[in-house]
């Protein structure tokens, strides 16, 4: 049976490191710490593989990464440059 929670993490992942890739290097920071969270949340998460779909780890992701901002003491800037590429991200897989 298909994991698609894990499906997600793993094709998010592979959209960053493809970003990170052909980043400037304003953004190496960003997406270097984005990157390793996907790893984290699927450590971390409980779930049903019956009940869960994309949109499932995208949220679960989104809400990873505003505990750990918090918790990292991560700078407004730093916080909206990571959000903004989260976006693109998200687009770029489903765009």
């Amino acid at each position: 049976m298909q994991d698609p929670f894990q499906q997600r993490a793993e094709r998010i992942r592979t959209t960053l490191l493809a970003m990170e890739g052909e980043a400037p290097d304003d953004d190496l920071f960003a997406l270097g710490y984005m990157i390793p969270q996907v790893e984290l949340v699927l450590e971390m998460a409980e779930y049903d593989p019956q009940q869960v779909d994309a949109d499932t780890f995208d949220a679960t992701y989104r809400d990873w990464l505003e505990h750990t901002f918090s918790e990292d003491g991560m700078s407004c800037e730093d916080r909206q440059r990571i959000e903004a590429l989260w976006q693109q991200a998200r687009s770029r897989l489903d765009g």
